[in-house]
């Protein structure tokens, strides 16, 4: 009974993704059988039902906040596809074609979750329906800029060229303020690598109880480091 209450839970909490997500009908059935077997498997293995209670909750957990950390890599994927995109529009502008055409047909190259935020985009701008949010402020900047285009209706394969050049520049901008972090982290992972290997050099060679104050007063200042490069390099990245 709890093995098929869990199951049925699960199972809801994947379908939900796989409509957000606009997951492939495959993908759902090896989910759905996965599901199934793992649910399967604690339940033959669990020694108690408080356990395996504990198990459908943790799994339940884990499942409900796995959408955000999806949507977060995926909103990565979709600001660097963007560019690819209004280069596939451009194309399509050269070759004659009407913008709302060019998008469409970019658009239709594309597939999954990102294909479906931009159908919702394009639909969006196909019945003038902007009073519709989009989910995220990316989409949303993008839709009201490709309104203007649309709506303008001269010189628009210019106006897609000065899209496509301010979405490279943010992208580079990022690029280079995140190389910029990622060498502040590597320094820091270092760095306390050495103070780790040092302090377990003291404390063997010295003593803790010894040389306790000094120890935790070095750890202090130590942490206290850390936390200003941290915030330094926040300032510095957005520098850059």
């Amino acid at each position: 009974m709890i093995s098929l209450i869990g199951h049925v839970l699960v199972h809801r909490i994947l379908s939900s993704m796989a409509r957000e997500f606009a997951f492939s009908q495959q993908l759902v059935r090896t989910l759905s059988i996965l599901n199934l077997v793992v649910i399967c498997f604690f339940t033959a293995n669990m020694p108690t039902a408080p356990s395996l209670w504990l198990f459908i909750g943790i799994l339940l957990i884990t499942l409900k906040f796995f959408p955000r950390i999806l949507r977060f890599f995926l909103m990565k994927r979709m600001r660097s596809a963007l560019i690819p995109l209004l280069d596939a529009v451009i194309l399509g502008l050269q070759t004659g074609k009407s913008f709302r055409s060019s998008l469409y047909a970019a658009i239709e190259n594309q597939s999954g979750w990102m294909r479906h935020q931009l159908m919702e985009l394009y639909q969006s701008l196909a019945m003038s329906e902007n009073v519709i949010a989009m989910k995220s402020a990316l989409l949303q900047d993008f839709r009201d800029e490709i309104l203007e285009i649309d709506r303008s209706q001269s010189r628009c394969i210019d106006q897609v060229k000065a899209l496509r050049r301010e979405l490279k520049m943010h992208e580079d901008f990022r690029r280079r303020s995140g190389q910029v972090s990622q060498q502040l982290k590597m320094q820091a992972i270092i760095v306390t690598a050495l103070y780790v290997a040092l302090l377990f050099f003291v404390i063997m060679q010295f003593g803790f109880k010894e040389h306790q104050k000094l120890i935790l007063m070095s750890s202090l200042i130590f942490l206290g480091g850390l936390i200003w490069i941290f915030s330094m390099g926040r300032r510095l990245k957005w520098k850059v």
